[in-house]
């Protein structure tokens, strides 16, 4: 049999592909609605446990911005939270004279209002926290390991 070529494809090719376009969906690449909500639910319960997890070390930087600004802690809002990769250990928020491990780090940049001073602070994993003033600051990486 002689195959009529069609810019590099063979008849063949088209009936073949013809076939393939017209066979049920692998179970794997069918996703219902009840799935797709499913899906969103569960990213939004873990959203939700992670700031629950958060709470403790959110609960800490308060406090601190309370001290700073001689205020009670009922007294300081957390105005954001926003994941951010560090550069590296330093938090984006090193100093002078210190030494840091140079890998990427996950975390957080945290901006709280202690009775009209606003405070950042830069975390890291385990619950590790610095009050980063403006001098000191650094940008997040824009590098996202994810």
């Amino acid at each position: 049999m002689r195959s009529i070529a069609l810019a590099g494809w063979t008849v063949r090719d088209l009936a073949a592909l013809a076939l393939a376009a017209c066979a049920p969906a692998s179970q794997q690449q069918t996703e219902t609605r009840a799935d797709r909500d499913l899906r969103q639910e569960t990213e939004v319960a873990s959203e939700a446990a992670g700031s629950q997890a958060m709470q403790p070390m959110l609960d800490q930087i308060r406090a601190d911005a309370a001290q700073r600004a001689g205020v009670t802690p009922d007294k300081v809002k957390i105005l954001a939270v926003e994941a951010v990769t560090w550069a590296d250990g330093s938090l984006g928020c090193p100093e002078p004279g210190m030494m840091y491990t140079q890998a990427l780090v996950r975390g957080y940049r945290i901006g709280v209002d202690a009775a009209g001073t606003t405070l950042v602070y830069h975390a890291g994993p385990q619950s590790t926290f610095v009050h980063c003033p403006p001098d000191r600051a650094q940008p997040p990486s824009p590098v996202d390991p994810t």
